[in-house]
């Protein structure tokens, strides 16, 4: 790759352990490629920020955002914060001239989206969530199964991810005013956009699902590796959560995920089906038959490279070269739009329309 002209200048909301271990050595093998250059680094937690800042080449800790964006330019800001700053942080971010990755999921409903996506819009920016799930090396190859008709005629889908024992003990993904929800918007986020994305991206146009809180805000659970460092008063979200989706064109894709559930062990699974073939996750693959056999084809070797490196890479490669993102804004307001519209239905009993 040519050198470029301009030492991109890079800051970080949010120095949390997504942003530890996800994000910054990226950014830091960026700059020693001479690539970019992390020049801020906000949290609320001075030891973090320090410590996450002095690991730069010369990025200045800060406690605000906002006096970070008033205090220095930036080229990228990526964000790294409890769901509630998404919003905020990515629409400053924008308005000061930035173009902004941002932590999963995009924000804490679809208004918030909107209004994320016509800030960057209005100041000519880019904008995308970090999906790190399409980034993997078996994401990449599903896709080209797909993009090659091998499926033929779509029809549907099912993701699920359940944990036996895994809520999150640190941090405040429990609390519903910081996180808006569980496992739905934590890890059903993943699951989702991974599918739909493969299944072509429809447009939704309703949602029938339910959430169950059965474990987190019980004293005496039992949360094997994950640990429970959380007041159990505290949870105030869902452990569990299914639904269906309905798409345009008749498509369907049943979901679900939960931090806690009596199951034999973890289960990470998704299919997609279509009338000549099928793809899947877990056991990887192709599937398909003929008149007289069932055949399976997968790949002997993938790379291991982290999907979060090939995110970090991928973006700071689409603000260089002014190319467009792979995780379109658009695409995640239809994900969180699904998101909302399993959360109303969970309430209201009923199926919602997805406008």
């Amino acid at each position: 790759m040519a050198k470029q002209s301009r030492v991109l200048k890079v800051g970080l909301i949010g120095s949390g352990a997504i942003a530890r271990d996800q994000h910054l050595p990226y950014w830091r093998e960026l700059e020693e490629e001479g690539r970019v250059r992390v020049v801020g680094v906000c949290d609320l937690i001075k030891e973090r920020r320090e410590r996450e800042a002095a690991k730069c080449a010369s990025a200045t800790p800060y406690a605000s955002y906002k006096k970070m964006l008033q205090g220095e330019s930036f080229d990228i800001i990526d964000i790294c914060t409890q769901n509630r700053v998404h919003a905020p942080a990515a629409i400053a971010a924008s308005e000061a001239g930035a173009h902004v990755l941002v932590e999963k999921p995009m924000a804490m409903n679809s208004r918030e989206c909107e209004a994320m996506i016509a800030a960057a819009k209005k100041a000519g920016k880019k904008l995308m969530v970090a999906q790190h799930m399409r980034f993997e090396a078996r994401a990449e190859k599903l896709k080209e199964v797909v993009e090659s008709g091998a499926l033929g005629e779509i029809y549907t889908a099912e993701t699920k991810w359940l944990r036996r024992r895994g809520i999150p003990g640190w941090g405040q993904f429990h609390i519903k005013k910081e996180s808006l929800g569980g496992p739905l918007i934590d890890i059903g986020v993943h699951m989702m956009d991974l599918c739909v994305w493969l299944m072509g991206s429809p447009k939704p146009v309703a949602a029938s699902g339910k959430v169950y809180r059965k474990f987190g805000d019980r004293p005496d659970l039992f949360n094997a590796d994950w640990g429970v460092h959380y007041p159990a008063r505290e949870f105030d979200v869902e452990d569990y959560a299914t639904a269906l989706i309905r798409f345009e064109k008749g498509l369907t894709m049943q979901m679900s995920v939960s931090w806690a559930a009596n199951v034999h062990d973890e289960i990470e699974n998704m299919f997609i089906l279509g009338d000549k073939g099928g793809i899947g996750l877990n056991p990887l693959g192709y599937f398909s038959a003929d008149h007289s056999s069932l055949s399976h084809m997968t790949w002997d070797w993938l790379s291991e490279e982290d999907g979060h490196r090939r995110e970090v890479r991928h973006f700071c490669e689409c603000v260089e070269k002014d190319q467009p993102v792979m995780v379109k804004p658009e695409e995640s307001l239809h994900i969180q739009k699904i998101i909302d519209a399993i959360y109303e239905s969970s309430r209201r009993n009923k199926e919602i329309i997805i406008k």
